[in-house]
């Protein structure tokens, strides 16, 4: 925290309220021990510690699709080992409805790795999951309909085939990858795990919809009528449609 505040953000705790922000299921303890070091340590004068799914609810009022702001909704905040599915009522998580899916950030590095190497594509072989994971975050999206996405990349590729270009470590030459499936086909794996996860193979709009259908009755509609996700836009959209 110290480097955090000192060196990155070059500010004095003394003159500045801060925000954190905390994953569900924190427990009260560590939240108590965080309040103990930023007043004591660092003396802030004022200090909020939300939880992450309900910012992402504030923050999707910016959306053009959402008509109505509202701290309602079920949230999917996918992390690199595992992803929650929230749902938040009028700024409450509902914490024992929470479900988790071991289906996460780096399943869809190591599935695009995987897609990769299935084409040979002149890929340096030590630098194939660094590539794959730069290919992730640069160009991967979540398509509606996995069908009509093929067909627009087998009907006009060069309008959606990326380009990657990166840097042999060893030779120092540079090399470059077409990337044209692998962008809609990594995420995919959140709709069908079972590419990724021989033993997980539900979908997670069926988590989506396991979450909310134990979630009080009175909160249900408005928890199906918001579904987001902090990483990829098109989830929620996806999810709610399926």
């Amino acid at each position: 925290m110290e480097q955090v505040i000192f060196k990155y953000l070059r500010a004095e705790p003394e003159d500045h309220y801060f925000l954190l922000t905390e994953p569900p299921l924190n427990t009260p303890e560590n939240r108590e021990y965080t309040a103990e070091i930023m007043f004591e340590s660092f003396n802030v004068p004022g200090l909020y510690i939300a939880v992450q799914a309900v910012l992402a609810l504030a923050a999707s009022w910016t959306s053009r699709q959402v008509g109505e702001r509202t701290l309602t909704g079920t949230v999917i905040d996918s992390g690199d080992g595992v992803t929650h599915v929230i749902p938040v009522a009028e700024g409450y998580v509902i914490g024992s409805c929470i479900k988790h899916i071991p289906i996460a950030g780096r399943d869809i590095t190591y599935f695009t790795q995987q897609l990769l190497r299935e084409r040979e594509v002149g890929i340096p072989p030590e630098q194939s999951l660094e590539t794959a994971k730069a290919v992730k975050e640069r160009f991967s999206y979540v398509c509606p309909d996995l069908v009509k996405e093929f067909s627009k990349y087998d009907t006009d590729g060069s309008k959606w085939i990326k380009q990657y270009t990166g840097i042999n470590n060893i030779s120092k030459k540079e090399f470059t990858v077409d990337v044209g499936y692998e962008r809609f086909l990594g995420p995919e794996i959140f709709f069908h795990p079972e590419f990724a996860n021989p033993d997980f193979t539900q979908p997670i709009s069926e988590v989506v919809d396991e979450v909310i259908q134990n979630c009080p009755i009175d909160v249900r509609r408005p928890l199906y009528k918001v579904i987001i996700s902090l990483n990829y836009m098109d989830i929620g959209l996806k999810t709610t449609s399926n």
